[in-house]
């Protein structure tokens, strides 16, 4: 029996390769996040605040980085350190996943369900698309605190209790909108599934002290940088091959991939039917609550997700708890996982070895397709330059060079996009003479230039959230211009009324630089 279960635990962590391969490339991701996760590491606060709005419900709370912190302390490039991050929460989530399912599916079961876990498209694309370390940590707590209330219910196990009490505090210290419903859903687990008193108990307490812990940032809002309504998910996007037709949609802006997995969706709905034509009356009466209890979970949690329960978002308010709607479907990862894993279980047949391991090739390969990201060498500084507009552009360096014979300077800036834009803003530069603070003389333009950035070829409206530019703009400057220092302006402005956009959060309205 210890051999049978070294078996798929060490089928889970040798798996585990693929899905976190991609974060060892050389370089960073461009995901839709940018390097926020990044600078927010090496600065932490409550509530995550650099290039993103501090929102105490739909925005980062410090126990995301708690992974990334030691090593950071410990001299580690905080690049190193997210992307270490990353790499433990597929580790955390498949292990999670086999040991809750263990004792009910069998360790060729739980191995399958674990190494379907790591590989589900929302998963990856949570990492290698989005690039959210807050939604990637809560993807890899929520099997933990559900194997916790397992080992609690079934073995009396304390070790269980504190597992999922940590979790689930935890949880709702990463993301507090997208904990209040991982909560219910843990509660309604412990209820249906469990049946056990005290554990409904664990997780009703444990969710109120997280609640509770955050009454100090009760305070701390701000608007949703995106309009919910525009992002629900339509339906033939679940089950799409591909995620490039998503742009086409009225609203839709971030490419993101909702497929809920080849894998997931075909293994499930088999477990389901052999369950119900073969094996119903063999299956032991918790085996048959937790499969039904994952697939009503998965069927809720998609509905949730679709325009249909728009009027429930509206009247609940419940939209004030997260920034897209298809966040729910994180949820149901775990349950995707669980009905894919129960499939050798209902379908007795398939827990041969031969079959076993065909099961586990399909899964790998129907994963690879979401195995690849847009990578960067960029380097950026632990704090960005500047952060342009609302949170939309960040700065992450620029160097500015003067030269003598003849007279000019060239500047240098390497900018990431964060949001969608809707307008094309141009690109000035400005050579400066004189003082702000001079009152007789004041500021002297000594040359300038209003361009539209990377020579119109891509404009701003064009920009994708994580996508990052470089460009080099050359100022020819008058003969004596340099007798006395200069400094240099750079930003963004609309040119039809000349307006600037805010530097900042509005402590500026350009960057200012000098030259080498």
């Amino acid at each position: 029996e210890g051999r049978t279960v070294r078996i798929g635990f060490w089928t889970v962590l040798l798996l585990s390769i693929f899905a976190w391969a991609p974060a060892t490339f050389p370089g960073y991701w461009q995901s839709l996040d940018g390097y926020i996760p990044v600078f927010n590491a090496v600065q932490p606060s409550a509530i995550a605040a650099i290039a993103t709005a501090p929102d105490l419900w739909r925005g980062t709370g410090s126990a995301a980085f708690l992974i990334a912190q030691p090593l950071i302390r410990l001299g580690a490039d905080p690049l190193l350190a997210v992307r270490v991050s990353f790499i433990l929460c597929f580790v955390l989530g498949g292990s999670g996943i086999y040991v809750w399912l263990s004792e009910r599916l069998g360790d060729r079961g739980a191995g399958l369900a674990g190494v379907t876990y790591m590989l589900l498209p929302m998963f990856l694309a949570t990492v290698y698309v989005r690039g959210s370390l807050a939604d990637a940590i809560i993807i890899a707590l929520l099997p933990l605190a559900l194997a916790g209330l397992a080992s609690y219910s079934q073995r009396n196990s304390p070790v269980g209790a504190a597992v999922a009490v940590l979790s689930i505090l935890w949880i709702w210290r990463v993301q507090a909108g997208l904990a209040v419903f991982a909560t219910v859903l843990l509660l309604v687990y412990a209820l249906v599934v469990e049946r056990e008193r005290l554990a409904v108990l664990t997780v009703a307490v444990a969710g109120a002290a997280g609640l509770a812990s955050l009454v100090p940032l009760w305070s701390i809002s701000a608007e949703s940088p995106q309009v919910f309504q525009d992002h629900f998910v339509q339906l033939f996007q679940l089950f799409g091959v591909t995620w490039q037709i998503a742009p086409s949609i009225a609203g839709w802006q971030d490419q993101y991939p909702f497929q809920l997995g080849f894998v997931a969706v075909i293994f499930g709905v088999m477990a389901l039917w052999s369950w119900w034509i073969v094996t119903r009356p063999l299956l032991n009466p918790g085996l048959r609550r937790l499969l039904l209890f994952c697939a009503a979970g998965v069927l809720v949690l998609v509905t949730l997700s679709l325009e249909i329960s728009g009027p429930f978002w509206f009247l609940t308010r419940a939209d004030r708890l997260l920034t897209y709607p298809w966040q729910i479907l994180l949820l149901a990862a775990p349950l995707l996982a669980m009905m894919a894993g129960a499939l050798p279980v209902t379908l007795p047949d398939l827990h041969t070895p031969v079959y076993w391991s065909a099961l586990l090739a399909v899964t790998v390969l129907a994963s690879m397709p979401y195995l690849s990201a847009d990578y960067t060498t960029i380097q950026p500084s632990p704090r960005p330059l500047a952060i342009v507009g609302d949170n939309h552009i960040v700065v992450l360096s620029a160097r500015l060079v003067e030269f003598d014979a003849p007279p000019a300077a060239e500047l240098t800036v390497t900018w990431q996009a964060l949001r969608p834009e809707n307008f094309d803003y141009n690109v000035f530069v400005q050579a400066i003479r004189g003082e702000e603070t001079d009152a007789e003389t004041g500021e002297q333009v000594v040359a300038q230039l209003d361009v539209q950035p990377l020579g119109g070829e891509r404009p701003v409206t064009s920009w994708r959230p994580g996508e990052i530019f470089t460009e080099t703009y050359r100022l020819e400057l008058p003969a004596q211009s340099r007798v006395s220092p200069l400094r240099y302006y750079f930003g963004f402005y609309d040119w039809r009324d000349g307006r600037r956009l805010p530097v900042d959060g509005g402590i500026d309205d350009k960057m200012v630089l000098y030259g080498q």
